[in-house]
């Protein structure tokens, strides 16, 4: 059997130009729930239509694409089983990737890409204009897609959470501020590494209302506050400010805004840990070129380079202090606030 990259030109190209249709694919089976429906064996595609009343020759069909590529197996005539990678669609298990495929197939992000070339025509975002708001504005109007979106943030923090909780090193009983943090997976990998540690969640307020039932499922709400507020604003006092993929959703000058409010509220020795991808310097194929462009679609932001960032914390007036990369596609780039240099007309340097 040819794999994908011994494939001939066109046919390699074939799927890439239906990728979208695999991706609505695997997106109608988690909302389906067909993995979690699979998670204790096989069924037959009669059951499933049952459990889910859809269309039963509509579902097989469904589910006999997504077996060709490896989501889901017919072990025997019209009957299906979990594979490996249909087992990322289940909730609530380590690596789930179910939150993010619906929302990511669902209007809030395939109307905005569906005007990919007005983007890359004029360098302008197609959200407002695909959607007829902001994307944030958009999910507070759908509880049930901006459900789905949160949830995706802890399916991509999860990637990170673990490993954030082990490599940083916290002070003794540290306040841990997690800007933007959604359901706080992130903050959940950190406290659990330190158990002497608290945490403040703070996002919008149609996220923040559900903070609680999330913090609680993490085992960690007696431990955080979550806090509704508006990060370009201001943002609650802290030792440690988490921001996972915040910055890559805005432009230079709102990111420097958003580093200058955590610099200020940072306590004497604190900093500033930003969870990204970061785009390679020398072209190496990552997730974060294509996540790239999903910014030029939806947001005014960027993913960037290791010395973009760089610039990024000098503009707020802080120092790049480490950078380490992770076994997943972030990075973490740990920042701390810069000491100011002499000046011989006796003003600060500092932005």
């Amino acid at each position: 059997m040819m794999t994908n990259q011994t494939l001939p030109p066109p046919q390699q190209m074939m799927g890439l130009i239906t990728g979208s249709w695999r991706s609505q694919a695997v997106g109608v089976a988690a909302k389906l729930a067909l993995a979690d429906r699979l998670g204790d064996g096989p069924k037959t595609v009669a059951a499933l239509a049952g459990e889910t009343a859809v269309h039963e020759a509509a579902l097989f069909r469904l589910m006999r694409a997504l077996a060709s590529f490896g989501v889901f197996a017919e072990t025997s005539p019209r009957t299906f089983a979990l594979t490996p990678l249909a087992g990322t669609l289940r909730s609530n298990v380590p690596g789930s990737m179910r939150d993010l495929a619906i929302a990511e197939t669902a209007p809030g992000h395939w109307l905005p890409w569906g005007n990919l070339d007005e983007a890359v025509r004029t360098g302008v975002r197609t959200t407002p204009a695909a959607l007829g708001c902001e994307i944030f504005e958009w999910y507070g109007k759908r509880p049930v897609e901006g459900a789905a979106f949160s949830g995706a943030m802890g399916n991509l923090s999860a990637l990170a959470a673990q490993e954030a909780g082990r490599v940083l090193s916290l002070p003794e009983k540290a306040t841990v501020v997690d800007v933007g943090g959604a359901h706080g997976t992130l903050l959940a990998g950190v406290l659990n590494a330190n158990p002497t540690a608290r945490g403040v969640l703070t996002d919008l307020p149609h996220v923040v209302a559900d903070a609680p039932k999330a913090l609680a499922a993490l085992g960690i709400a007696g431990r955080v506050e979550a806090v509704a507020g508006d990060f370009f604003q201001a943002v609650p006092e802290g030792d440690v400010y988490l921001l996972k993929q915040i910055l890559h959703d805005w432009n230079d000058e709102q990111c420097v805004a958003l580093l200058r409010n955590c610099a200020r509220a940072m306590k004497p020795g604190g900093k500033v840990v930003v969870v990204e991808m970061v785009v390679p310097e020398d072209g190496t194929p990552s997730l974060a070129q294509i996540m790239d462009l999903n910014m030029l679609v939806m947001l005014p932001g960027r993913e960037r380079t290791e010395a973009e960032f760089s610039a990024l914390f000098r503009a707020a007036g802080l120092s790049a202090a480490k950078v380490t990369p992770t076994h997943s596609p972030f990075s973490l780039l740990e920042a701390i606030r810069a000491r100011p240099a002499r000046s011989t007309e006796g003003q600060s340097p500092l932005p």
